[in-house]
Order: C-alpha cells, then sequence, then structure tokens
C-alpha cells in the first residue's frame, strides 16, 4: 500500500515538475533550498536522511540546469550554501502548487483532524523507520 502512494505521488510529481526542466529527484532539494535560504549541503544529507554523495548529485543537475547557486560559506570554507538563482525563483510558486495539489488530493475527503492525525501517524512512522538499523531484531 505505502510502495503504490509513495509510485502514484512520485508519478504525478514527476509528470508535472518536467515541464520546468527538472526531475522529480530534484523536486524536494529545491523546495527545501527555498525553504531555507543558505542551506548547507551537510544540513540537506541531514534532513533528506541521505549520504552527502546523493545530496552532491542532485544539486549538481539542480546548478547546472539553473535553478540553484552553490557559494562557498564566507564563516567556513568548507560549507557550500545553497540558494535559488533568478530562474529558480521564476518557478518557485508552481513548484508550490504541485505540492500543494498532492497534499489535497491525498486528503480528499479528510476532516482536518482526521488530515491532522494522519500526519501525526506518518511522521511517528518516519521517526521509526530512522531507527531500523538499530533494531535488535536484525541480524538474529
Amino acid at each position: 500500500m505505502l510502495r503504490s502512494i509513495i509510485a502514484n505521488v512520485n508519478s504525478f510529481i514527476g509528470s508535472n515538475v518536467e515541464k520546468f526542466g527538472m526531475k522529480h529527484g530534484q523536486f524536494e532539494y529545491f523546495l527545501l533550498i527555498f525553504a531555507t535560504p543558505g542551506i548547507n549541503q551537510l544540513d540537506i544529507a541531514r534532513q533528506k536522511n541521505v549520504d552527502k554523495a546523493s545530496v552532491t548529485k542532485a544539486l549538481k543537475i539542480l546548478e547546472t540546469d539553473g535553478f540553484i547557486v552553490r557559494k562557498p560559506d564566507e564563516k567556513d570554507k568548507r560549507n557550500t550554501l545553497c540558494i535559488l538563482s533568478e530562474k529558480g525563483e521564476t518557478i518557485v510558486n508552481e513548484l508550490l502548487h504541485v505540492k500543494k495539489s498532492v497534499e489535497i488530493d491525498l486528503f480528499d475527503g479528510f476532516s482536518q483532524e482526521e488530515k491532522a492525525k494522519a500526519l501525526e501517524y506518518v511522521a511517528r512512522i518516519d521517526e521509526n523507520s530512522r531507527k531500523l538499523f538499530k533494531s535488535p531484531y536484525v541480524n538474529q
């Protein structure tokens, strides 16, 4: 069931962002940079729960395609900060609309209370999933 939901959402997002020359894989990174201007690559990796190499690859594509700008952190040259480019700024509202459409469609027929509970449960499942590799049941 969860796999089907993820596949449907990814397909919807992918078909709606490709007209901007963006792939689904970069969509979430783009929105995270929009929501947190000047975020560094390490914080992106932590928030997305992915390795630094995956972040570097996604950001390189976004930068090459002109959606973001990466620049050295003046305070710490080892860090690279990410911000939207002018091109990125021109499409951000349309991409936010795609994100909002997903939320509206996924929660169609839910009351606000049901939606809040569902999001609470999913957040708890996400938190628990991050503990999987620390589970005492692994390798028994």
